[in-house]
């Protein structure tokens, strides 16, 4: 490869601790699988509660088929010689990390296109009455496609034909497959900072939402969350350049891709898959805090109807008129019935008697309820064992 110089002066280098390949396993499949559930309860929201599906949920339907298949080229590239030195490898290592590479690079430019598209398209449903923003954010609707067009075909076409990316180079190779360092090196970094750049206004837009006339705290809430989610993004973009810049996409201090490129390659991950969840958690998360997650729970319920019952004594009628209605789990259920078991004959007087008149109980015994019934009638609230 003419441009780029390749020796073994860095395998006296301590193992970076990104590059074990436990480390990148774990980072790329915990993200891939928040990112997954963030997007699918993103998409039950639009699809089932709120049924207003829009382009946005298009982009990010395509965003997550490009990250899914980005994390697992990764996850490949870590058996075939990812944080080790390329030197080492043997030939079919060597090719095959470089085609796993390709595609987590092709699916990582496309993807961060995709996201933004996603964003700011979701922008334009808050933003309707706002002329001068809306149309701010149709530029850039536009912009970020053709930026996203424009990268996208130097990662998926990096040369002609493609497997001359991985074949040791050729005359029509250019961009992310030049064999030359400053095009090749240009490319990455003209990426990263307009990616930064974009990754910045897509943060500030929501900010009027702030300050805007008639909204509620819940909504300057959900704007914070947004920002500061969108604010880890920020760093991972701006974290993952400067390692860019200080390697030069692992070409210097000598030509290394497979020992200098993890880092780079694990704050791309974590990049993308945050702006998944910055982009999907202001959907669905207040139709989640707002539902109540008690009946979810409730096994068991039991209604008692209202009941009258007339007794004949010497001296009054007693009347006993009880209404209740439990609804709980089954674990609540079964306390309230041991507190009654306990109390048992305790009964609490206050508009009526609440006690258990057995038409069975002795003449004296139905006198005295009778008196109860009276303290009740009367005004008296006190605990009676009868």
């Amino acid at each position: 490869m003419s441009g780029f110089r390749w020796s073994t002066d860095n395998f006296d280098e301590p193992e970076p601790i990104s590059n074990r390949p436990d480390l990148i396993w774990g980072v790329v499949i915990a993200c891939l699988i928040f990112s997954w559930v963030c997007v699918c309860l993103r998409l039950y929201v639009r699809l089932r509660v709120v049924r207003a599906p829009g382009w946005d949920d298009l982009c990010v339907v395509l965003y997550l088929f490009m990250v899914t298949a980005g994390s697992i080229a990764v996850c490949c590239a870590v058996t075939f010689g990812l944080g080790k030195h390329f030197l080492q490898l043997e030939e079919w290592q060597g090719k095959s990390f470089l085609k796993t590479f390709y595609i987590a690079n092709a699916t990582y430019v496309t993807a961060t296109a995709l996201i933004k598209e996603a964003l700011l398209l979701q922008y334009l449903r808050v933003f309707e009455r706002a002329v001068i923003l809306r149309r701010f954010l149709i530029f850039l609707v536009v912009f970020t496609a053709l930026w996203g067009i424009a990268y996208s075909f130097l990662a998926w076409a990096p040369c002609i034909p493609v497997h001359d990316f991985w074949n040791g180079g050729g005359p029509l190779c250019y961009g992310y497959g030049s064999q030359y360092i400053r095009p090749f090196v240009a490319t990455f970094e003209s990426h990263a900072a307009s990616n930064m750049v974009l990754d910045i206004l897509v943060l500030v837009i929501p900010l009027p939402l702030l300050f805007k006339d008639g909204t509620t705290n819940c909504a300057r809430v959900r704007v914070v969350g947004l920002i500061s989610m969108g604010i880890f993004v920020l760093v991972f973009a701006v974290w993952r350049l400067i390692t860019i810049i200080d390697h030069q996409v692992a070409s210097w201090p000598t030509r290394d891709p497979t020992w200098y490129g993890p880092i780079s390659i694990i704050l791309a991950v974590l990049e993308i898959d945050a702006a998944s969840v910055c982009a999907s958690v202001p959907i669905f998360w207040p139709v989640i805090s707002s539902m109540n997650w008690g009946k979810i729970f409730v096994t068991q319920e039991v209604n008692i109807t209202r009941e009258t019952r007339y007794m004949e004594d010497d001296e009054d009628e007693l009347t006993r008129d009880t209404t209740h209605s439990r609804t709980g789990s089954e674990a609540e259920l079964g306390e309230s019935g041991r507190k009654g078991a306990r109390n048992k004959g305790m009964y609490y007087q206050d508009s009526y008697v609440l006690s258990h008149v057995d038409p069975l109980r002795s003449s004296a015994e139905r006198v005295h309820a009778s008196a109860i019934s009276d303290m009740a009638k009367n005004g008296s609230k006190k605990w009676v064992k009868i």
